[in-house]
This record gives structure tokens, C-alpha cells and sequence, in this order.
């Protein structure tokens, strides 16, 4: 019974741990994060080169938030690879379909706003994280989500 339990742990291991693996934060130059919460300036300033990578409709989605609310927190945009945590499927992120940013002391307004005018696309927020997920494609809106990580 033993070894019969230790063989279905080590294969739902094995089913498991690699897409666990792909779950990785990553800079806008495709570094790694080690934090949830990002605060560093670089970032910031980071976001120009990163942009150019992004599809025009997502550029002009970006360009639609900054011109109602100001210039946003870049935190990720276009991460080649990319995977969802918590599905191991292909993230918009890695087709530049797909920006992550903050907006501090706005975030509010701005997710109300995406709500009420962003239907060519998905809207999320994170539990764990303190950023907003946008992306082009199908419509959705998931608030407060666990991020898997």
C-alpha cells in the first residue's frame, strides 16, 4: 500500500511541478522577480522600450488609460513564453496582448472605468498583488483572484 501511495504522489509530482516551474514573475527585460510587490523606479522608467512590443490594440488600450488617469506603473507587458500559473496555458503576455500596471491612488477609478468601457478585453485585479492585469481578446472581468503564485 505504501509504495503504491508513494507512485501516485511521485506521478501527480511529476504532472505538476513543471507547470508550477513556468509560473515566473519576470521584468520588463525578462529577469526574473523575487517579490510580489514591485516598487523599484527601473521599472518605471523601464516601461518606454517595453511598450513597442506590445500590439497596437493593446498600445492603444494603454494610451486610452494614461490619457483618462495620467501615466501608469508599467509592471510587465510582453514576456515571451509566458504561462498562466494556475492553467500552464499560453498568457497574453507573450503575444503582447497584455499589460500589467499600477496606478497609485487610482486604482479604484481605473478598474471602475476598464469595467464600464473596456469590452474588446479582460480586467483583473489580484488578491495577493497590488496591480491591474488588462489584456485584448475575449471580455471578462475578474476581481480580487488569487494569482496562483
Amino acid at each position: 500500500m505504501r509504495n503504491v501511495t508513494l507512485a501516485v504522489l511521485a506521478t501527480a509530482a511529476a504532472v505538476f511541478v513543471p507547470a508550477a516551474a513556468e509560473a515566473k514573475r519576470y521584468n520588463n527585460d525578462g529577469s526574473t522577480l523575487k517579490h510580489r510587490s514591485i516598487t523599484s523606479r527601473s521599472q518605471a522608467s523601464n516601461s518606454g522600450s517595453s511598450r513597442s512590443c506590445l500590439t497596437g490594440e493593446a498600445r492603444a488600450l494603454l494610451n486610452s488609460i494614461e490619457n483618462k488617469f495620467g501615466r501608469v506603473e508599467i509592471v510587465s507587458t510582453c514576456r515571451p513564453g509566458a504561462r498562466i500559473a494556475t492553467s500552464g496555458r499560453p498568457s497574453k503576455h507573450a503575444s503582447g496582448q497584455a499589460i500589467d500596471f499600477r496606478a497609485p491612488g487610482k486604482k479604484k477609478q481605473v478598474v471602475n472605468w476598464l469595467i464600464n468601457n473596456h469590452g474588446d478585453g479582460g480586467t483583473m485585479t489580484y488578491s495577493d498583488m497590488d496591480h491591474i492585469h488588462v489584456d485584448v481578446g475575449y471580455h471578462f472581468v475578474a476581481l480580487n483572484r488569487p494569482s496562483g503564485h
